[in-house]
């Protein structure tokens, strides 16, 4: 049974800058009509002659195959597990195979967020189908939106644009997620990231995290940054980081007794790798710890910026 609707946005949602105008799911059978019937004008196309949306569409092949073309992707076949991205003013047109059908689900949405949040993902025309897996959970996350969309309760809007970000956000995951399923170097990733963990209160050379993994340092480095998005000893000094700041906000620990617990022997590089990663000296944070940069006179100091900690 199919679930179509098609929705109205009120002043407030376009404050809001993220609405949802369309979400729906439907089984198409094999050898049966495409599109079906019960769409408006501007959503019907014929797949021969495609079709341009003024708004930024997510589409999910959830069973089923077929394809998809676009002004910029010539034709491909579509397979269950499937996000299309479809983007305004676009030329794009897509169908089932006849002999299969498929179940699709999807979502449109605009407002000034929209395009922004898509680009934050590195989503474009250039490369519009992402193959994340056949995944129940973003089966289940259409579903609740088109239930969401049914009912249109106050604010609905609003709870609609949290499942835009949480699709968009799980297609991105799972994407990056499908290069690391199948390399068994990515199990020792993971080990790694224990290892750190298990070691967090001593000095720990990168070199050591390499070799208990069984790893040659230059690739346990590239891996591992591919991985996590950091270099080793940046993670790693991050990770003491925030540990330190745990500390200083749950306990009664002095800086100096926090900087040697954590294998810190020299307690002022201590204090200038957390001001650099913080923003604070340990004492401002315990002062304001709600505060970034707070200095002692309440004005707030410049970002020193993430890329401060550097890979020795």
């Amino acid at each position: 049974m199919a679930i179509v609707k098609y929705l109205l946005a009120n002043e407030q949602d376009l404050k809001w800058g993220l609405y949802v105008k369309t979400v729906g799911m439907q089984e198409v059978p094999a050898g049966s009509a495409y599109p079906p019937a019960g769409h408006p004008e501007d959503h019907l196309f014929q797949p021969d002659g495609g079709r341009i949306l003024q708004d930024t569409h997510i589409l999910y092949i959830i069973n089923g195959s077929g394809w998809f073309a676009s002004a910029h992707q010539p034709r491909t076949c579509l397979q269950a597990g499937d996000a299309v991205l479809l983007f305004p003013g676009e030329w794009h047109s897509y169908a089932p195979n006849p002999r299969t059908g498929w179940s699709e689900a999807w979502i449109g949405f605009s407002g000034n967020r929209a395009k922004a949040l898509v680009e934050l993902y590195g989503f474009g025309t250039e490369k519009p189908v992402v193959h994340v897996g056949v995944s129940n959970n973003l089966y289940v996350a259409f579903d609740q939106a088109c239930q969401v969309a049914l009912k249109q309760l106050p604010a609905f809007q609003q709870q609609l644009s949290g499942y835009v970000v949480l699709l968009i956000s799980s297609i991105y995951a799972m994407s990056r997620q499908q290069e690391f399923v199948h390399n068994p170097s990515s199990e020792s990733i993971v080990h790694a990231l224990l290892f750190m963990r298990q070691n967090l209160y001593r000095p720990l050379h990168m070199e050591e995290v390499a070799q208990a993994i069984g790893m040659g340092y230059s690739k346990f480095r590239k891996l591992f940054r591919d991985y996590t998005g950091f270099p080793p000893t940046q993670y790693f000094l991050r990770l003491k980081m925030e540990q330190a700041k745990d500390y200083l906000l749950s306990t009664s620990l002095s800086g100096k007794e926090i900087a040697f617990r954590l294998g810190f022997d020299s307690v002022s590089y201590f204090i200038k790798l957390f001001r650099q990663y913080h923003g604070q000296t340990p004492s401002e944070v315990r002062r304001h710890p709600g505060g970034r940069g707070i200095s002692d006179t309440g004005e707030k100091r410049p970002d020193p910026g993430e890329n401060q900690l550097h890979e020795n």
